[in-house]
Formats: C-alpha cells, structure tokens, sequence
C-alpha cells in the first residue's frame, strides 16, 4: 500500500474527494437541468391540450349557433305560411283593423319587435310602430322585398332576423309582411 507523502501537494491529497465532489455536482447539475426539460415539456403539453380544447369548444360553439340559426330560420318561414293566410283573409275583406289586432298581437309575443304590413304598392297601411303608417316600405326595407314571391328569413345581424311574407291574392299580390324578430340567445355549450 502506498502512503500519502504528508508534503505531498494539495491535489495528490485531495484528489479522490474532488473527483467525487465533480461527478456528484454533475450529477446534480443534469438532474436539475433534465427537471427543468422535463417541466418545459409538461406544460407545453398542457398548454397544447388547453388550445385544442379551447378550438374544439369554439368549433361546437359554432356549429350550435349554425344549427340555431338553421332553426329559426325554419321556424320562421313555418311561421309565414299561416300568418299570409290570416292577413291575406283580412286583407281581401278590407278589413285592416283585424290586420292591425294581428299586429298589435303579434309584437306582444317575446322576440317579435316590430311588424310593418305594406299594401302592393308599397305603402305602409299597418305598423306596430305608428310613425311608419303611410310611409313607403322602401324607407324601411330593401324594395326587393316587395316583389320577392316566396316567404324568406334572413340573418340581419347575429340573433337579429327579417321576415318577409308576401300576401298573395287569387290573381295579384295584395301586400308584403316585414317582421323584426331577435332570437333568444343560445345556451352555451358545456
């Protein structure tokens, strides 16, 4: 067995603890930085997970509002049919004041906010708001509106809907129905 020289230098006497000393720091020092790795990936994992599922809400959100809308606009369009009829009925016996009882009626109902009844040439003889009685349906609506042949919902803005009916008599147009109606707002999706 060899002797350690006691005037040996400081590396000879102390080299077996230092090399120890190094491999455990560097040791240490992976583990440490592996943790570190380790952690990164694990929240950059969750946070990808989180997006997915923040795009897949937002993409069933999307479709959910697709399908209401969908739904309200058949809805409505169902709705027309009947309503032509009655005022069709009314308008034919020249009965305005049953059409105005419809009106007053109808805009009672939630969802329903106005309702403007032109005569064929587009004058406005029933209106659920009374400043519009006697003007020209052109002043609210799109004109195209008073030639358009078939009940027709449309999307104005989001939950805000036009329908249009046209009053048709036995061998003429009688008038055209624009009613403003605002969906209920949809649920969201859990």
């Amino acid at each position: 067995m060899t002797e350690i020289d006691p005037n040996a230098g400081f590396w000879h006497r102390y080299r077996l603890p230092i090399v120890v000393a190094v491999i455990g720091i560097a040791i240490i020092g992976w583990l440490y930085v592996s943790k570190g790795i380790a952690v990164r990936q694990a929240q950059d994992a969750v946070t990808q997970a989180q997006e997915s599922v923040a795009a897949q809400r937002a993409e069933w959100d999307r479709q959910a509002e697709a399908r209401q809308a969908a739904m309200v606009k058949q809805s409505l369009s169902q709705f027309g049919v009947p309503l032509a009829w009655a005022i069709r009925r009314e308008m034919m016996g020249g009965n305005l004041d049953q059409v105005d009882q419809y009106v007053t009626d109808l805009v009672k109902l939630d969802g329903f906010e106005g309702v403007t009844v032109a005569k064929a040439d587009g004058s406005i003889v029933v209106a659920s708001d009374r400043r519009h009685l006697g003007a020209a349906f052109g002043s609210l609506y799109a004109e195209r509106h008073l030639t358009a042949e078939q009940i027709s919902a449309e999307e104005t803005a989001p939950g805000q809907w036009l329908l249009v009916v046209p009053v048709m008599g036995l061998n003429s147009r009688l008038g055209t129905v624009a009613i403003d109606y605002r969906a209920p707002p949809s649920a969201p999706v859990e």
